[in-house]
């Protein structure tokens, strides 16, 4: 009547010299830590820093092991919130239908029905507590876990189809044809000649980084505990909870490699899982890989980057057009200067063509070589020189699927993914790109888009052959498959492009990174795709959560859903009444599940569910998007904004003048929709000193304003 499974689930996995190990934390690994002297004559005083390393991991390993405790749950395998009580009473309920089968009699069949629903409310309720509490967990992994188990059951094996096109289900293989299919992203550079660079070198370099016990122990402290370990089985938890005395031993070892410019093999090796991404699931060529590299060289990197991105902001060495992996730079900072560009053009009657351009799996293909060639060209010299060039010498990766590893792959090519510096040498390697481009542009990462008036398309087929040159003589090859031209403008006379002989491929309605955008320049389409995405994703939650108290469901909604809605939310706005319906619809349905049939009216349920309508928070989001570009001097969007600097003016110094426009498109655009509600804002507000003082002085002064 109850079937139940039980199994035995350990806190900590048993320790493996080859998979990663969670470590619980305890005050005796602290303890222990602070008896160690990691400077004595034994600890961390050998000449190379791959033995400190060595000595280093196995003190830390043998620490914490033996510290570790194993700890028992019971609980069922299908169903946890079935504890060890809920068992007792399903064992009482068996026997009390034992007795009945015995004695025939009706009063112990009442007995047994009457505890039979007794149960039936218990486990519900176990349910619902259970639910609620993964639901307002911070532990992430164990809500996303719980819902994948739900949505899509059982985790299945993977499955991949060898070369010969037999079905492959040992492990071991598996991962075996994933590293074969992934190291054929790389790039083999052939040796002799490196084209030249355009432009002058400069003239200053960055050839010293300083590591100190107080810049390691602020990065240690501020690591996320849920992060997963890299090949040297070392977690975040553990280095994050004994901060305070490890702080020393790892900036000696840092310091050591910096200065030796070797690096451990552990910090020159990525464990790969592969996630599987669309198509044909047998294809292994539709995975893709993500990297675990150790926590420790990713300390390393960020104290690196920090320096780095430093001394190129200071030079200008970086493009003010590229947006991606940059401090104070983002998606929306992209789309907002380049629509800007647009809707002044389509707003002054003209058209304009747009050329979306993609590199092939461009992270994997930089040729080392030429990227120490630029990164010298850009300032980069002596012990940083020589340490990024170990850093990309002699690495390898491993695969993994399910518990077993591939052979070890030597990796040709790229930058490391899934690290601290990988992003930022990749966007150094590009940086010349923009000396052989004379029309405007942007780019994120290795996502380019090439824009300029119809009437210019021969300035446009200039730099597209400009930036094909490039493309062949830095060996990143473009993905013509990716690459599209989207012609805005109603009188636009659609001129073809070509690419390597190749049309550009036409399209009337773009995905551009992650926002839809048409040749008109309205948002329909955007918003039809994410209320379709939220209402798919808002129906999966209701199946997985039955029954779960409001201020939880709504925490899952704020979780899931409206992230979805309110994506670049600053980018587009619903211009038409039954687009701002639809997105409201999305949370109007939200509201509706936790109550049942018989529910309040929708703004009781906001009030309930602690939410606001979608059509206020996005008048919010713009009024946090112009604060945070107006009080921030190298805003890359503050120029977008006209200042009113009439001096008899009342109220803050950030009033906004109204911009001219005569098509729709400019109207709605950031800097015009938000002219009112900024400029009605009182001081008080305007004056926050940071981005939370703001959100909170706004959300009072939206209160007072709404009662």
């Amino acid at each position: 009547m109850f079937p139940v499974k039980f199994y035995k689930t350990s806190i900590i996995r048993l320790q493996s010299t080859i998979f990663p190990v969670l470590y619980p934390f305890s005050q005796g690994i602290l303890l222990r830590y602070q008896e160690i002297f990691w400077c004595s004559s034994i600890l961390l005083s050998k000449s190379l820093v791959t033995d400190n390393w060595t000595i280093f991991k196995s003190c830390l390993h043998s620490t914490v092991a033996r510290h570790t405790t194993f700890v028992n749950d019971k609980r069922s395998s299908k169903k946890p919130w079935i504890n060890a009580k809920i068992l007792s009473l399903i064992r009482n309920k068996r026997t009390l239908w034992r007795v009945y089968k015995t004695t025939g009699s009706e009063c112990d069949y009442k007995t047994h029905r009457k505890f039979s629903n007794r149960l039936l409310a218990t486990i519900k309720e176990a349910r619902c507590v259970y639910e609620s509490n993964i639901a307002e967990s911070k532990d992430t992994k164990r809500l996303y876990k719980y819902l994948h188990t739900k949505l899509s059951g059982p985790v299945g094996k993977i499955q991949i189809q060898s070369p010969s096109g037999d079905i492959i289900e040992n492990s071991k293989d598996i991962a075996d044809t994933f590293a074969d299919a992934f190291s054929h992203m790389f790039t083999n550079e052939p040796p002799g000649h490196i084209p030249k660079i355009l432009g002058s070198s400069n003239p200053t370099s960055l050839s010293e980084i300083v590591f100190t016990p107080t810049v390691v122990h602020k990065k240690l402290a501020s690591l996320d505990a849920s992060k997963s370990p890299g090949p040297d089985l070392i977690t975040a938890k553990c280095l994050s909870n004994c901060a305070d005395t490890l702080c020393k031993p790892l900036c000696i070892l840092m310091t050591q490699s910096f200065h030796s410019g070797l690096l451990p093999l552990d910090w020159r090796t990525a464990l790969i899982r592969p996630i599987f991404k669309k198509g044909d699931k047998f294809n292994a060529n539709n995975y893709r890989p993500i990297s675990l590299t150790s926590i420790i060289i990713k300390l390393m990197e960020s104290i690196i980057y920090d320096q780095l991105i430093k001394f190129l902001n200071e030079h200008q060495l970086i493009p003010i057009e590229q947006h991606g992996f940059l401090p104070g730079k983002s998606i929306q900072s992209n789309l907002l200067c380049c629509l800007s560009d647009w809707t002044k053009e389509n707003d002054g009657g003209n058209s304009l063509d747009v050329l979306y351009l993609d590199f092939s799996k461009a992270f994997d293909r930089v040729p080392k070589r030429r990227l120490l060639h630029k990164i010298k060209h850009l300032g980069i010299s002596g012990k940083l020189y020589n340490w990024i060039d170990a850093y990309l010498t002699d690495r390898t990766f491993r695969v993994k699927v399910e518990n077993s590893l591939s052979k070890p792959v030597k990796v040709l090519s790229g930058v490391p993914q899934g690290s601290v510096l990988g992003p930022l040498l990749f966007i150094a390697y590009t940086a010349d790109l923009k000396i052989s481009i004379e029309s405007p542009f942007a780019m994120y990462a290795d996502d380019i888009k090439l824009y300029n008036n119809s009437c210019k398309n021969i300035i446009l087929k200039k730099d597209l052959l400009a930036i094909y040159n490039w493309s062949k003589d830095w060996l990143l090859p473009l993905n013509c498959e990716k690459c599209y031209v989207l012609h805005i403008g109603k009188k636009n006379p659609k001129f073809k492009y070509y690419l390597g002989g190749n049309e550009l491929t036409k399209t009337e309605c773009c995905r551009d990174l992650g926002i839809f955008i048409n040749q008109e320049l309205t948002w329909s389409d955007h918003i039809a795709h994410i209320v379709k995405k939220a209402n798919s994703v808002l129906f999966l939650l209701g199946k997985a959560f039955s029954r779960i108290h409001p201020v939880a469901f709504s925490k899952l909604y704020k979780t899931f859903v409206r992230p979805i809605l309110e994506f670049g939310n600053s980018i587009w706005t619903p211009v038409l009444q039954r687009d701002i319906h639809l997105l409201e619809s999305v949370q109007r349905k939200a509201t509706r599940r936790p109550f049942g049939r018989v529910r309040p009216q929708y703004h009781e349920r906001l009030s309930l569910m602690q939410l606001t309508t979608l059509s206020d928070r996005r008048i919010r989001g713009d009024l946090i998007t112009t604060f945070q570009a107006l009080t921030n001097p190298i805003s890359p969007i503050r120029q977008l904004y006209m200042i009113n600097l009439d001096p008899r003016l009342r109220g803050h110094k950030f009033k906004l003048q109204k911009q001219k426009f005569y098509t729709t498109p400019r109207q709605v655009f950031l800097t015009n929709r938000v002219f009112n509600s900024w400029n009605m804002l009182p001081i008080e507000v305007i004056q926050s000193q940071s981005l939370q003082v703001f959100k909170k002085r706004y959300d009072y002064y939206r209160a007072q304003t709404t009662q």
